[in-house]
């Protein structure tokens, strides 16, 4: 009875990823998502200026085949430091309009429910660019061990699994409960929380695709959210 249960909820969690797919891509959110890709890229655009010209400013040696390795390899750690930082980019910019999503899920299919409340917009950019920092800080922190062939994805998917899960969850919960009651709903949901930042992961690693990733997962979670609390 017990795996059937777990079994259940598995392919109900499945069951609200793909309906949180199919509004991922539906006409509210593709206004919010190209918003948020425009931002997205003045802002790297003018981090890759700015690490162009701190590449342009390093010391010669004088010696041609020297100085061309080391522009290489300066420019290779330059690229990997840039690709990490897509995701955390388009969390931040798209949540200054994630909060307006999570209110058009409940809308449309939780018409029954009270409504959510919106939070204060300083508060939601503070928690957002917070958010953004830890993100960021984590995943240079794990940087070397994402070059491991194998172990990288895996570990990506752990790592940020947890994070975006919890970040998710909690947009999503406060909505409707306290800071204390989304604290202990999150403890005692913590697997199912989890499972479902991995899958947000997991859909964060498909290239394009991932670009929409949070929009996705605030759709997602909006559901997960409310599956909670019915069980």
């Amino acid at each position: 009875m017990e795996k059937t249960g777990r079994a259940d909820k598995l392919a109900r969690m499945f069951s609200d990823a793909l309906r949180a797919l199919r509004q991922t891509f539906s006409a509210p959110f593709r206004r919010v998502l190209w918003l948020s890709l425009a931002v997205t890229v003045l802002v790297l655009a003018l981090f890759g200026a700015g690490l162009q010209w701190a590449l342009a400013a390093m010391p010669q040696f004088g010696t041609y085949w020297l100085d061309v390795t080391l522009e290489w390899i300066a420019r290779f750690f330059a690229l990997i430091v840039l690709v990490p930082l897509v995701h955390p980019v388009v969390s931040l910019v798209a949540g200054f309009f994630l909060e307006r999503i999570a209110g058009e899920v409940e809308a449309r299919d939780y018409p029954a429910d009270a409504p959510g409340r919106d939070q204060p917009f300083f508060q939601s950019l503070l928690v957002a660019f917070r958010f953004t920092l830890v993100l960021i800080a984590v995943n240079l922190i794990a940087l070397p061990f994402y070059l491991v062939p194998g172990f990288n994805l895996a570990l990506f998917w752990v790592v940020n699994g947890y994070l975006l899960g919890r970040e998710y969850f909690e947009l999503v919960a406060l909505r409707h409960l306290t800071t204390g009651e989304v604290e202990a709903l999150r403890r005692r949901h913590r697997g199912r929380i989890f499972l479902a930042g991995v899958l947000v992961a997991a859909f964060a690693t498909v290239p394009l695709v991932n670009l929409a990733a949070p929009l996705f997962a605030t759709a997602f979670m909006v559901h997960t959210t409310k599956r909670i609390g019915l069980s």
